[in-house]
């Protein structure tokens, strides 16, 4: 695997081969191989082969600018460090996997007091984009009559008039024929 291999399937088959072969954490490789490969999708062919020109914020502020890019800018944000991760420890490996084995890159670690405090920080900062994510801002509460609320959830901000057509006449299709209107 040492082959000073600086392309993007060397990276793949890196994070592929170091969770079979145990030099790291196969959640680690999977969290890692996951981002690489929705990050690495839009990488030109110069970065695609030479990985060590590659500036992974550039990338991500590229992404970001895309309108029809499907990662949403919490889990980018995510994608980022782990790609930047996966970079150093597969360079790493590259210019000497004997360090790189003896140093257990890759590995879950005990945190020294320093590392415990940028793991809580990133757990918390983990948790704050996946409560983002989750968060009402999108949900919109419909009072249908007194006691029942629908909430509606997903909307695209740029709904069209005919997708708008289209969500009512799906909810026509559950309306009760002869039901007493309610106000």
């Amino acid at each position: 695997m040492s082959d000073q291999n600086y392309t993007k399937d060397g990276l793949l088959h890196f994070l592929k081969e170091a969770a079979v072969s145990g030099l790291m954490n196969p959640a680690v490789a999977r969290s890692r191989n996951t981002a690489a490969q929705q990050l690495l999708e839009h990488v030109t062919p110069e970065e695609r082969i030479n990985l060590k020109q590659l500036d992974i914020d550039e990338l991500c502020s590229r992404i970001h600018k895309l309108e029809d890019s499907s990662i949403r800018e919490e889990a980018l944000n995510l994608y980022n460090a782990r790609l930047k991760s996966a970079m150093e420890d597969y360079f790493v490996w590259l210019e000497n996997p004997e360090k790189y084995k003896q140093q257990g890159l890759g590995q879950i670690q005990a945190p020294t007091p320093e590392k415990k405090r940028s793991r809580k920080e990133q757990k918390a900062l983990e948790s704050i984009t996946l409560k983002q994510s989750t968060l009402a801002d999108d949900i919109i509460p419909i009072p249908l009559r007194k006691g029942l609320t629908i909430y509606l959830k997903g909307l695209p901000l740029n709904l069209s008039q005919s997708e708008a057509e289209k969500i009512c006449r799906v909810v026509q299709a559950y309306a009760q024929v002869g039901a007493d209107d309610e106000k």
